[in-house]
């Protein structure tokens, strides 16, 4: 019985799981990150939406 009380107060006290789901955690707001970002940038050929129209805007401004 004192073997299975000590197994169980290890286990309560591992925090090993609890840094396995904060490296989850950060992973999936990195990946949120990283698609937002390529959402930013568009398409090459689209000009209307993203990174390319600020850049169609930019170069429409300094050559009117």
């Amino acid at each position: 019985m004192k073997t299975i009380l000590n197994k169980l107060t290890a286990l309560k006290n591992d925090e090993r799981g609890a840094s396995a789901i904060e490296y989850a955690v950060m992973a999936a707001i990195l990946v949120v990150v990283i698609a937002f970002a390529i959402s930013l940038l568009g398409a090459k050929d689209d000009t209307t939406k993203g990174m390319g129209k600020s850049f169609n805007d930019i170069a429409t401004k300094m050559n009117p």
